[in-house]
């Protein structure tokens, strides 16, 4: 996970026309796998697909604490720094 200062650079994912293809050949297979309707399956693939943006939500929430706990300390570093300038002078 990128810190403040270090994030890496995101990777995004195009999905375009072209993939539905693919995925109705494979909730079509999925579908007689396991005897239920392709509408069922892409049901299916729908839930999994809220829980990932749930997951992604919690994970983006816990970088962005640490990254708002990071900039706290870099400004009670220039707080500190500030308070010894005006006790110096």
């Amino acid at each position: 996970m990128g810190t403040l200062f270090e994030q890496p650079r995101r990777q995004f994912l195009d999905v375009s026309t072209d993939n539905i293809d693919d995925f109705l050949s494979v909730a079509n297979h999925l579908a007689k796998k396991h005897k239920l309707s392709v509408a069922d399956v892409i049901a299916a693939r729908a839930v999994l697909e809220t829980a990932r943006a749930s997951d992604l939500a919690v994970r983006n929430g816990d970088v962005f604490d640490e990254q708002m706990a990071g900039l706290g300390r870099l400004l009670e570093e220039l707080t500190s720094a500030i308070e010894s300038l005006k006790v110096a002078g």
